[in-house]
């Protein structure tokens, strides 16, 4: 019996984060994370401060869960691409990867701007940072290891590769939104030596 009461409480507790987590992002593309407050989220929650504390130990763990969940739905729409790409065809899966990286950047884009327009940059950079470690492990994971057992690997340190690669696509089209799809392609086959593979 005692399991079953402690099952109903972890539920409980993992939907109250989670809403405390949503209400943080909600507010956050509202206001600006450095103009919110703990008060603001428990509020927004309907909860008191004091049950806010018993779920985050303040605002900077609050803004951790929220950029893990920007990066969560990042990693499930890189899951669907991946799950749908032709096994072999890496002229295809480059474009969708470019058309791919231009929605997510696009779907980001308030909240990035949002943590910039706020003076946050150190904010804007450990997500980028942390989005980048997270996407190369999934792609080092998955889609290389798949390339590498079909052709072999071009490339070593592919972690490093990835994440330089993730960093500076991402600046690349926030900065220069006009360079077209086949300039993004190129550069990413440059960067794989996989050259030869594409048309």
């Amino acid at each position: 019996m005692s399991e079953i009461l402690e099952e109903r409480q972890n539920t409980r507790g993992d939907a109250r984060r989670e809403a405390i987590v949503q209400a943080a992002r909600a507010i956050c593309l509202e206001k600006g994370f450095s103009r919110i407050t703990v008060s603001d989220i428990a509020s927004e929650v309907g909860m008191t401060r004091s049950l806010f504390y018993h779920y985050f130990k303040g605002k900077d763990a609050v803004a951790d869960a929220v950029l893990d969940d920007v990066i969560d739905e990042i990693l499930t729409k890189l899951e669907r691409w991946n799950q749908t790409r032709e096994t072999g065809n890496i002229n295809k899966a480059l474009d969708d990867i470019v058309r791919l990286l231009r929605a997510l950047i696009a779907d980001e884009s308030p909240f990035s701007n949002r943590m910039i327009q706020d003076g946050n940059a150190e904010l804007y950079i450990k997500f980028i940072d942390r989005a980048a470690d997270r996407i190369a492990d999934y792609i080092a994971q998955t889609t290389v290891r798949d390339f590498a057992q079909k052709h072999g690997l071009p490339i070593a340190n592919i972690h490093e590769t990835f994440f330089a690669l993730i960093v500076g696509l991402i600046s690349l089209v926030r900065s220069h939104p006009d360079v077209n799809d086949q300039t993004i392609k190129q550069v990413i086959a440059q960067t794989l030596h996989i050259e030869n593979y594409i048309a």
